[in-house]
C-alpha cells in the first residue's frame, strides 16, 4: 500500500470511467461507478448512497455487506452541505474499531448522494492519496450531472407519454427521410396499426387510407395541394368526412417539426364529429328559425296594418260621438238632456281610453314605440295631467296637489307625450280607488351624474289600498286586483303594464307601497338629461316677484297637505305665510295679527269658504281674499257674493296662476279673476279673411267638422276625397285645407303630395291632417308628407279651435 503510484491509478480510473458514461441504465452506472472507485481507490469495499429527504437515505449500490451501519442521512446530509471530502469519518459514524472511511459527495440538481470508501486500519493517508481523491471527485461529479441528465430525461419522456397516451387526438410524427416514424395510442387506433409497427411507410400508407375513405375528396385534396406547396407550409382544420348520412368527421392539422438533426411534419387528429353534427343541426334549425321569423315579420306587419286599420275603423265613428257631444254640450238644454249628454261623454272617453290602452300595449309589444327627446316642463306636464282628470276629482270631491322639490329642474329633455300618459295612468287609477282625501303628486331629484338627472315621480293617494297578496297582479298584462265578476272598479288591467313598460324605456323602474284602507302610493323614477336652459324650482328669479317679497299671507285649508304645499310655494316667493286648517284658528290669528292677503278654500267642514269670507270682510273689509274652488263648482251667482274675492282659482290649482293671481291682486288691486277655461263660442272670425276647405270622406265626421266651425264662426268647403279637393282648390283659392288621411279614390298623402307640386311657397296652403291612426311613426309620416300639423281622432271642439289659434297668424299672412 506504501508504493502505489496515485497519480496513475487516478488516469486507470478516467479511463475506465469513459465507457461508463455511454451507459444508458441507472443500475449499470451505479455499479460500475462504485466498482471504479473501490478498485483504483484500493477500498476494501465502496458503496454510493443517495439523500432523499432529510430523514432518508438509500444505498444505490453496495460492495459490502456492512453498508447498514452508513445509512445515517443526518451524516449524508451534513456532508453534502460541507461540499468537500471528508476522510476518516469512524467518530462521525459512531462505530467502534473501524478503519478509515471517506465519504466523497456528489450532487446535481435534484441528484444528492455520496460514495462511501471503506480502507482497513494502516491505510496511509498521505497528501497523493488526497489528491488522488481530488481527481477522481471531478469525474464523479461528472458521472452524477450524467445520472442527473438521464433523470430528467426519463421523467420528461414519462410525462410526454402520459400525456399523448391520455389526449384524445390522435398524434403522428413522421421525419422527412422516412426513417423515423411515432403514433400515439389514439392515432395507432384511428389508424389501425401497432403503436410499435410505426415506420413512415406503415403510417403513410394507413393515412392514405383513411384520407381516401374520406366523402369530400375535392375539398380534401384542393386543400391538401397547398400543404405541400413548401416545406415550411402548415395546415389547420382541414376537415376529412365519412359515411353518408356523416358518421365521423375528423379535423386535421399538419405543421412543420424541424430541430437541428430532425426534420419532419406532426399531425393531429381530432374527433370533431358531435360538433359538427351540432353544427349541421343548428344551420337547418338557423333556417328553419329565418324562415319562422320572416313568418313572424310577416304576422307583425299584418298586425300593426290591423292595429292601424283597427284604429282609424274605430276612432272615425268615436270622433263623431266625442265630437257631437261636445257640440251638442254647448247648445242650450234642458237637466236631463244634459246628463245624457255628459253620460255620452263620460262613456265615449271611458271606451277610448280602453281602445288606447290595447293600442298602446300593441304598440309596446311589437317593439313598434320609439321616445322622442325633446323639451318637457315638469310642472306643465303635471298641470295638464290633472287638467285631463279635474272632472272626475271633482265630481268626487278630491283634491289633486302636487309638489315639486327644491332640487329638480323645471325643464328635462323627454317625451312629453309619455310622461303625461304615465301620470295620467296613474292618477286616473288613484281616482277610481279613492272615494275622499286627495291625489298627490312630487318630484324629487335623486341626484346629477354626467348631465343626466335621476327623477323620482310619487302619485299617492288616500283610497282603499291594496291587499299585500295582491301585489304581484299590478303589473301583469290583463290582470286585475280584483278580477272577479262582481268587481266594483273596471278596467282593461293594462294601464299599470303600460306605466311600467314606456318607465323601462325612460331608463328607469316603478314600484307600488301600499296599505289596504289607507290609500296607495306609485313611485318611478325616470333618467332624463336635464335641459340647458332649465332652472330649479328654488332658483327662480322674476322682477314681478319684488310684489310677493316680505308680504304677509294667511292661508286656511282643511286639506293639510294642501297647506304645506301652498306654504311652501309662498315661501319660495319671498313671502311669510301662516297656515290654519281651522277657520275658528285663522279668524283669531287675523285679529292678532296684520295680513296682507288671505287664501280660502270653498270646501272646509263647519262652514265654507263664503261663509268664513264675510266674516273677514265684516272684520277687515280692505284686507283682499282668494278663494280656491273646485272647476265649474261655484255655488253663487249673486254680484255681492262673487265681489267678497279678489280671485277666485280653479282647481287643481296651478303654481303659475296663483303666482300670477298673488302679483295681480297685491300689485294692482283687487279684481275678479278665475283660471277656469271659458266655454267655446263662436270666435271673433264672423268676418272670416281666409278660406277654409275639409276633405273627409265619413259623413259623420263631415258633419262634426263642418258644425264645429260653425260653432267657432268659421265656414268650410266641403270635398269627399283628395281628387275632389284638387278640383275645389283649382276653382278657389283656400289658405287651410283640414286633410283626412285614409280616403278612397285619392288619401290624405297623395293629395298633399300634389298640393306641394302644384302650389309651390307662399301659395301653399296650410295642410292640418286628421288621423284615426294611434302607430308608432304615424305623427313622422304626417309631417315627412308634408302635412304641416294634425289632429287626432277622436277630437272636439276645442282641439279644432286650438289648431285655428296656432295657425290663425299664419294664414293671415297667406291672404
Amino acid at each position: 500500500m506504501q508504493n502505489i503510484d496515485w497519480v496513475k491509478e487516478a488516469l486507470g480510473f478516467f479511463v475506465d470511467l469513459y465507457p461508463i458514461k455511454q451507459q444508458r441504465d441507472f443500475e449499470v452506472i451505479y455499479r460500475q461507478s462504485t466498482l471504479l472507485v473501490e478498485k483504483y481507490a484500493h477500498a476494501q469495499f465502496a458503496a454510493l448512497v443517495q439523500l432523499e429527504d432529510a430523514v432518508t437515505a438509500r444505498v444505490l449500490y453496495s460492495s459490502g455487506s456492512s453498508i447498514e451501519r452508513f445509512l445515517d442521512a443526518d451524516v449524508i446530509g451534513s456532508v453534502l452541505r460541507g461540499k468537500d471530502i471528508v476522510i476518516d469519518a469512524a467518530n462521525l459514524l459512531k462505530v467502534k474499531d473501524a478503519g478509515i472511511t471517506v465519504l466523497i459527495p456528489v450532487q446535481e440538481k435534484t441528484f444528492a448522494a455520496a460514495f462511501v470508501l471503506f480502507f482497513p486500519r494502516g491505510h496511509e493517508v498521505n497528501e497523493a492519496f488526497t489528491q488522488f481523491l481530488s481527481h477522481i471527485w471531478v469525474g464523479l461529479k461528472e458521472t452524477t450531472m450524467l445520472l442527473q441528465t438521464y433523470y430528467a430525461i426519463e421523467e420528461l419522456g414519462t410525462r410526454f407519454n402520459a400525456i399523448l397516451t391520455t389526449i384524445p387526438e390522435g398524434i403522428v410524427f413522421v421525419d422527412d427521410s422516412g426513417k423515423r416514424g411515432w403514433v400515439n395510442a389514439a392515432a395507432s387506433q384511428l389508424l389501425g396499426i401497432s403503436e410499435e409497427s410505426n415506420s413512415p411507410t406503415v403510417i403513410a400508407g394507413a393515412m392514405n387510407q383513411l384520407r381516401n375513405a374520406a366523402i369530400n375528396q375535392e375539398a380534401i385534396l384542393r386543400e391538401g395541394a397547398k400543404l405541400f406547396q413548401s416545406p415550411n407550409q402548415s395546415i389547420r382544420g382541414w376537415e376529412w368526412i365519412f359515411g353518408s348520412p356523416v358518421t365521423k368527421v375528423l379535423q386535421v392539422s399538419c405543421v412543420p417539426a424541424n430541430s437541428a438533426h430532425v426534420a419532419g411534419r406532426l399531425w393531429v387528429f381530432n374527433d370533431v364529429t358531435e360538433l359538427y353534427l351540432a353544427g349541421e343541426t343548428l344551420k337547418v334549425l338557423n333556417a328553419e328559425l329565418a324562415e319562422k321569423r320572416k313568418i313572424a315579420d310577416d304576422q307583425n306587419k299584418a298586425k300593426s296594418d290591423f292595429l292601424a286599420n283597427m284604429s282609424h275603423e274605430i276612432r272615425t265613428p268615436m270622433n263623431g260621438v266625442i265630437g257631437m257631444a261636445s257640440l251638442l254640450v254647448n247648445t242650450d238644454l234642458t237637466d236631463e238632456q244634459q246628463d245624457f249628454v255628459d253620460t255620452i261623454r263620460i262613456s265615449g272617453e271611458a271606451l277610448l281610453s280602453i281602445i288606447n290602452d290595447i293600442l298602446d300595449f300593441s304598440k309596446i309589444e311589437s317593439g313598434k314605440m320609439d321616445m322622442e327627446c325633446l323639451p318637457v316642463n315638469i310642472s306643465s306636464v303635471i298641470e295638464e295631467t290633472y287638467d285631463l282628470l279635474a272632472v272626475k276629482a271633482n265630481e268626487k270631491g278630491l283634491d289633486l296637489l302636487y309638489y315639486i322639490g327644491a332640487n329638480v329642474p323645471q325643464e328635462i329633455l323627454g317625451d312629453v307625450v309619455r310622461l303625461k300618459q304615465i301620470l295620467v295612468n296613474l292618477v286616473a287609477n288613484s281616482l277610481k280607488f279613492t272615494e275622499k282625501g286627495e291625489v298627490l303628486i312630487t318630484v324629487d331629484s335623486l341626484g346629477y351624474q354626467d348631465g343626466v338627472c335621476n327623477l323620482q315621480f310619487t302619485v299617492k293617494d288616500t283610497g282603499i289600498g291594496i291587499p299585500k297578496e295582491k301585489f304581484y297582479k299590478l303589473f301583469e298584462s290583463f290582470s286585475q286586483v280584483d278580477a272577479s265578476t262582481t268587481r266594483k272598479y273596471g278596467g282593461t288591467g293594462l294601464g299599470l303594464v303600460i306605466c311600467q313598460r314606456l318607465v323601462t324605456m325612460m331608463g328607469g323602474d316603478i314600484h307600488a307601497e301600499s296599505e289596504e284602507g289607507k290609500g296607495s302610493s306609485f313611485i318611478f323614477n325616470i333618467s332624463v338629461p336635464e335641459s340647458r336652459r332649465a332652472i330649479h324650482y328654488n332658483s327662480r328669479e322674476k322682477a314681478d316677484n319684488a310684489a310677493l317679497k316680505d308680504k304677509r299671507v294667511l292661508v286656511l285649508d282643511d286639506n293639510k297637505t294642501n297647506l304645506k304645499i301652498l306654504k311652501s310655494q309662498c315661501g319660495m316667493w319671498g313671502m311669510q305665510p301662516e297656515v290654519y286648517d281651522h277657520y275658528a284658528d285663522a279668524l283669531q290669528a287675523l285679529d292678532r295679527q296684520v295680513f296682507d292677503l288671505v287664501i280660502i278654500d270653498m270646501l272646509m267642514p263647519e262652514k265654507d269658504g263664503i261663509e268664513v269670507s264675510q266674516i273677514i270682510k265684516e272684520r277687515r273689509p280692505e284686507l283682499p281674499v282668494i278663494l280656491f274652488s273646485s272647476a265649474g263648482y261655484f255655488p253663487m251667482h249673486d254680484k255681492a257674493s262673487k265681489q267678497l274675492f279678489a280671485a277666485i282659482l280653479n282647481k287643481p290649482l296651478k303654481q303659475v296662476h296663483l303666482e300670477r293671481a298673488l302679483i295681480d291682486v297685491l300689485s294692482k288691486g283687487v279684481r275678479e279673476r278665475s283660471a277656469a277655461p271659458a266655454p267655446v263660442a263662436a270666435s271673433a272670425a264672423s268676418e272670416q279673411p281666409f278660406g277654409i276647405l275639409v276633405a273627409e270622406d265619413n259623413d259623420i265626421n263631415q258633419k262634426m267638422i263642418m258644425r264645429a266651425l260653425e260653432k267657432l264662426g268659421y265656414k268650410g268647403d266641403l270635398a269627399e276625397n283628395g281628387q275632389e279637393a284638387l278640383e275645389k282648390m283649382e276653382h278657389r283659392k283656400y289658405q287651410l285645407v283640414f286633410m283626412d288621411v285614409m280616403m278612397p279614390v285619392m288619401d290624405g298623402y297623395e293629395a298633399t303630395k300634389l298640393i306641394h307640386q302644384r302650389y309651390p311657397g307662399a301659395d301653399r296652403p296650410v295642410i292640418i291632417a286628421m288621423t284615426a291612426n294611434a302607430l308608432t311613426g304615424d305623427r313622422e309620416k304626417i309631417l315627412a308628407e308634408g302635412m304641416d300639423d294634425y289632429v287626432s281622432k277622436p277630437f272636439k271642439i276645442q282641439d279644432i279651435k286650438d289648431k285655428l289659434d296656432t295657425w290663425k297668424h299664419k294664414l293671415l299672412q297667406k291672404i
